[in-house]
């Protein structure tokens, strides 16, 4: 039987192979399982394609001014010979933009009721006065829809982006949140939308820049209660399918979302890209700092899915100039919004591709990929700018071929060996959560045929009880130092249950390679299986806290090196953000393998008591020729420096229901609580 199911699967295997040359069709079903996109198989996908919007003026006139029915239809014939085109040239996605142009209401006399709130300073496609939900509804039918379902005849999935962009300036309860909250309940609710759900994906705004609580404070739970109700609005109607989640910062900024993540399942995060941002333009192309920047900005890229939504890029050539949504002037270039070079910045962009390995793409506009006017009188797909190598179409093109050969979805029907369904053994990947923060677990299984998949989103997790640590399904949170007993149960899809039990750690200094900063000051090389610390010259690397950490429980800080070091080091805190503010600086290490803190009377260099109620930074510094191998560093309150278990009391359950702590995880009393954030029973909320 084991043989014959393998004969079958091959046969099926080298025919789906065969037909995703011209795409796989229909087109299968993803979700997210980890930071994967993942089909009904486990396969991982990741997609390359272009976005674009059906607008007269962005697209040039090729079909014509009108916004009436048969400009509709000559939209729609439009694009079906763009999708040809991308199809041919190995896209696999499409990010479709709601046009505001028909979603607006022509009428002098009309004025959207729930623009009320708007500044009188919105332009352009921030101004949703003539945004009218009516049409909304009839152009998804009637439009929009009919292009996402060509697309998807084409084997592009389909992200699709909310009409128009993001103002300056959001707050929590604003109107603009009512405002994407009205189109995507008309969105999700349409029955043709949740039936391709496993096709179709939205992306819930375009390029957000300040987003702040709704006192308008800057907060770092913001980003969440703004789009925390978005997705729920869109989970109540119905809607299964992959949310794409944008930061702020003009789409760069995530890291808000490491302590509080989106809610839910089948989550990913939308960003954006330019020369200039992460660390990176043609002038400082190196590509371990963009890694390291992109990380930074972008910590989400190791629990969820990432899609880089915009793109591009072309290099300078002799005109005008333009200035970018920061107010920086950028050189003329062969047509695209940013300037850079493949050979330069284009690398460094695709070696952080290729070293998450879960991200995927679209360029800024079809245009920036194939040359739209030679694809149209020529029925000829060829790269855009002429073919030039050192601008994305070229590059693009390339890279695309190469990529559409690995990572690719097999059908849904695909027949599957026995040996593919055989789960043999289960590994878990998250070991280690930050104190006052939270994340996912991550559970491997290894099946018979050697393939590794994802499989947190099947698993079921139980934890012992402990005060470091609450569990809500997959979702941990960090309480305290301390670590917990978890055990994750999977049942494969023939029926066999594994289970394997391991060690959680709640700290305020975890290993893994997503929590360490290496690039304050110089930039620096980590190397988690080693916990090997390499700083740049003088630079420093090591912990740095969105929310500031609270170390104020504890009397020691406590390093242990697995050897002594031998570049100067020593270690700083900061209770501000920014390693050029005053804080301690311990004696160097020396010879010493283990280096205590003590943080109860330790001082700034400028004299002043150090405040261990507000940390901002923990770093390492080096003089830049040498390595620090640390064996471990936690918080005490032993004399002896040995690991305290926990400060909290263990009871029988894990956090107990009626008790309530601080985001430190230390106990405090409910009857007497300042304003702030607080967590009982597992769950933060807050108090006014």
């Amino acid at each position: 039987m084991r043989k014959q199911l393998f004969t079958l699967s091959f046969l099926a295997a080298l025919l789906s192979l065969s037909a995703w040359g011209q795409g796989v069709k229909p087109l299968p079903s993803l979700h997210v399982e980890g930071r994967w996109l993942t089909d009904v198989h486990g396969n991982h996908v990741v997609l390359h394609g272009v976005m674009d919007t059906p607008s007269a003026w962005f697209n040039g006139g090729r079909w014509g001014w009108s916004y009436d029915d048969a400009g509709r239809q000559r939209c729609l014939d439009y694009f079906d010979k763009l999708f040809t085109g991308l199809e041919k040239a190995h896209c696999t996605v499409f990010r479709l933009h709601l046009e505001p142009a028909w979603t607006n209401d022509p009428s002098s006399s009309y004025t959207y009721a729930g623009a009320a709130g708007q500044a009188a300073n919105a332009t352009g496609e921030a101004d949703i006065r003539k945004f009218n939900p009516t049409r909304l509804t009839t152009y998804l039918g009637s439009l929009y829809f009919p292009l996402m379902r060509r697309a998807m005849n084409h084997g592009m999935y389909v992200v699709v982006r909310p009409p128009g962009v993001c103002p300056h300036d959001l707050q929590v309860g604003d109107y603009y949140q009512q405002y994407l909250l009205t189109v995507w309940d008309i969105v999700s609710r349409h029955i043709n939308v949740k039936r391709f759900a496993g096709q179709i994906s939205l992306e819930l705004a375009n390029e957000p820049v300040n987003v702040r609580n709704a006192q308008g404070q800057d907060d770092a739970r913001a980003l969440h209660d703004y789009f925390q109700p978005i997705v729920d609005k869109i989970r109540q109607n119905g809607f299964t399918g992959i949310i794409w989640v944008p930061g702020s910062g003009w789409q760069s900024n995530y890291k808000s979302y490491a302590a509080y993540p989106i809610e839910g399942t089948n989550i990913g995060y939308a960003v954006h890209d330019y020369a200039g941002w992460y660390g990176c333009s043609d002038a400082t192309p190196d590509a371990q700092q963009k890694i390291n920047h992109f990380h930074q900005n972008v910590p989400v890229v190791d629990s969820a899915p990432v899609i880089i939504t915009e793109v591009d890029w072309s290099p300078a050539k002799p005109g005008t100039g333009h200035y970018n949504e920061h107010n920086e002037w950028v050189e003329s270039n062969y047509g695209t919004w940013a300037t850079a070079s493949t050979s330069k910045w284009g690398k460094a962009f695709k070696a952080t591709l290729d070293h998450f390995g879960n991200i995927s793409m679209t360029l800024s506009g079809t245009s920036c990929l194939i040359d739209v006017d030679t694809l149209l009188q020529k029925n000829r797909v060829v790269p855009a700018f002429g073919g030039l190598a050192e601008a994305c179409g070229k590059a693009c093109m390339d890279w695309y071929a190469d990529y559409y050969l690995v990572d690719w979805p097999h059908a849904d029907d695909e027949v599957q060996s026995e040996e593919a369904q055989t789960a043999e053994l289960l590994t878990p990947v998250t070991t280690e959560v930050l104190v006052g923060g939270s994340g996912t677990l991550q559970l491997l299984a290894t099946y018979a045929d050697g393939r590794q998949r994802d499989v947190t989103a099947q698993a079921r997790f139980t934890m012992a009880a402990t005060d470091a640590v609450s569990l809500d399904g997959a979702v941990v949170r960090g309480l305290a130092e301390g670590t917990a007993t978890v055990t994750a149960a999977y049942t494969d899809p023939l029926g066999h249950e594994l289970t394997t039990d391991f060690t959680l750690r709640s700290t305020f200094f975890p290993f893994g390679k997503q929590y360490i900063n290496t690039a304050l000051f110089d930039s620096g090389l980590y190397d988690e299986a080693t916990r090997t610390f390499t700083p740049g010259q003088w630079g420093q690397m090591g912990w740095v806290y969105a929310d500031p950490a609270d170390m104020s429980g504890y009397k020691y800080l406590v390093v242990k090196l697995k050897k002594a070091q031998n570049c100067d080091a020593h270690l700083n805190i900061f209770t501000e953000n920014s390693i050029w503010s005053d804080g301690y600086e311990s004696a160097a290490f020396g010879t010493k393998r283990q280096i205590v803190v003590k943080l109860q009377s330790a001082r700034t260099k400028n004299g002043r008591a150090l405040d261990v109620s507000h940390i901002s930074i923990v770093s390492f510094w080096a003089n830049g020729r040498g390595s620090i191998v640390v064996d471990d560093m936690y918080l005490t309150n032993n004399d002896d420096y040995s690991p305290s278990a926990v400060t909290l009391p263990v009871t029988s359950a894990a956090p107990a229901a009626d008790r309530t702590y601080d985001l430190q995880g230390r106990p405090v009393d409910a009857r007497h609580l300042k304003p702030g954030l607080y967590i009982r029973g597992g769950h933060i909320f807050s108090k006014q």
